[in-house]
């Protein structure tokens, strides 16, 4: 085989890898918990209705199938509630994992039991709709039904597995739902707070304006004036005059650069911002962007820097990539933005790079440059995590 081929093999695995992580990564709507506590009260409560039939079909199971029922049993109990308590882990190869244990350790109990009762694997069902996302779970829904109709239609009991099929497909479709709906709150509420951060800072830039426009003129008119004024005095040899004319014009020069330092200090850059606007900025010049939803995770302290951290990364993308795909990953005190660029040698700084360097080593932080493992362009800026109330979040580079 080829360099080439070896290369284009290798980037082809590649892609294939990240189309699985971003399968199994976790939903947005997973922080706060609220969803973990509604799968887990779902479950408990079908399960608390559902154990006296299960102890009864156990109980009626051959000694031996009974032992394997009952290990596999509490296997399965068991590692739910572990999926539901490590349900918000990013590592999406600990993700695919469960969701294969969970349904291996179902299917299992199924086969003692039987298949007319293959309700039991509606506790698999809840748990892997509730922690992945709605696609995934979705295809698992249809093919566990499908796979439980095939098996029964073959093994000649459909018209006793009738009703567990129309059981699990009827809780499988009401939890899709009702993700979809908590899903659907969580965007809106994340809307209203970006609705309202832009609003913010649109006052703020109108205000910056109007005071830019209207004092800022008139004390430069000022500045010009008292200066002309002061020029007319000392020609004129009046000394006492020229004097005053001189300490107006500096008091006039002062009050114009406070004028402009507060403009400057209302013109701020904020990462939601950054991140809106980069979405528009992507779509314009053809590049795919894969942004967050949300900057809950941030640290408030580095929001700001992070802002200018997205916009440099951005700028350099459409100016110099010829990328066709982006993506902004965003942690508690780390932020990096990478494309697909073709790029493969080494990386000059301009003064974008340098300036956002020195931003970072005044906050004590590290800005990183790069290639990826695919070349194209690899931005990496981080913070000290002194100021981190303990709770670490895992950087999936």
């Amino acid at each position: 085989m080829t360099s080439s081929g070896t290369r284009d093999h290798v980037a082809g695995g590649r892609r294939a890898v990240r189309s699985v992580r971003r399968l199994f990564e976790p939903p947005s709507y997973l922080r706060g918990g609220r969803v973990l506590w509604a799968s887990a009260g779902l479950s408990l409560v079908f399960g608390l209705l559902m154990l006296p039939y299960a102890f009864v079909v156990i109980g009626d199971l051959a000694p031996d199938r009974r032992a394997w029922a009952q290990g596999i049993g509490i296997a399965y109990v068991a590692f739910s509630l572990l999926f539901v308590a490590l349900g918000e882990t990013r590592s999406w190869i600990a993700r695919m994992s469960m969701c294969v244990t969970l349904l291996a350790l179902g299917a299992a109990l199924v086969l003692f039991m039987g298949i007319q009762n293959a309700w039991v694997l509606v506790f698999a069902l809840c748990v892997i709709i509730a922690f992945t996302r709605t696609a995934f779970a979705g295809s698992v829904v249809v093919v566990v039904v499908a796979a439980l109709a095939v098996a029964a239609f073959t093994t000649g009991v459909i018209g006793e597995t009738l009703s567990e099929l129309l059981l699990l497909s009827s809780v499988g479709v009401a939890m899709i739902l009702f993700i979809r709906l908590v899903e659907a709150n969580a965007e809106l509420r994340r809307a209203r707070d970006r609705i309202a951060a832009f609003a913010v800072v649109e006052e703020r830039e109108r205000f910056a304006r109007d005071l830019h426009d209207i004092l800022g003129h008139s004390l430069t008119t000022i500045t010009v004036k008292t200066g002309l004024l002061r020029r007319i005095l000392e020609n004129s040899g009046r000394e006492t005059e020229a004097a005053e004319a001189r300490e107006v014009e500096l008091i006039a020069r002062q009050a114009l650069a406070d004028v402009r330092g507060t403009v400057s200090g209302y013109r701020v850059t904020t990462l939601a911002g950054e991140l809106a606007a980069a979405g528009t900025v992507l779509r314009s010049a053809g590049i795919e962007g894969r942004l967050p939803q949300a900057v809950d995770d941030v640290h408030p302290e580095a929001r700001e820097l992070f802002g200018y951290v997205v916009r440099e990364g951005i700028t350099n993308a459409v100016r110099h990539s010829g990328a066709r795909e982006l993506e902004v990953r965003l942690g508690r005190d780390w932020v990096v933005v990478k494309d697909d660029g073709p790029g493969r040698g080494p990386i000059r700084k301009g003064n974008g790079l340098r300036g956002l360097e020195e931003r970072m080593a005044e906050k004590g932080g590290t800005l990183s440059v790069g290639r990826g493992p695919d070349g194209g362009f690899l931005l990496r800026a981080e913070l000290p995590a002194a100021h981190d109330d303990g709770a670490k979040d895992e950087d999936t580079r």
